[in-house]
């Protein structure tokens, strides 16, 4: 009975850690490849240094900003958004070229709601 019992927990620990990876997989690295591949450029480090001051865990968390992922926004709500700026959020229109603000568009369209 010990044996078995031994075998059954060493089983199931070979499980969690095999499939540890794939449970622990970053939402927001799964959103970005997509575009990163797209644009050719990481969006997640355009993020971080743009719209994580006040959006952290990469659009995931709310901070100062509200949470990104799950937006109600439409894609052209999201880009009118990041060009314009809504109260206290400045916009990026100077900052920041078309492909940079599609990208970071699409990003944030592609964060899942959890």
């Amino acid at each position: 009975m010990f044996v078995l019992k031994s075998r059954l927990l060493a089983a199931w620990a070979v499980g969690t850690l095999l499939l540890a990876p794939v449970a622990m997989a970053d939402v927001t690295d799964d959103a970005a490849a997509p575009i990163n591949q797209k644009y050719g450029f990481d969006v997640k480090k355009l993020f971080a240094t743009r719209c994580s001051w006040c959006h952290q865990g990469y659009g995931m968390k709310q901070a100062d900003g509200p949470k990104l992922a799950g937006t109600h926004l439409s894609y052209e709500q999201v880009i009118t958004q990041i060009v314009v700026g809504k109260s206290p959020m400045p916009g990026f229109r100077k900052q920041l070229s078309p492909e940079q603000i599609q990208a970071l568009a699409e990003y944030i369209k592609a964060l899942p709601a959890n």
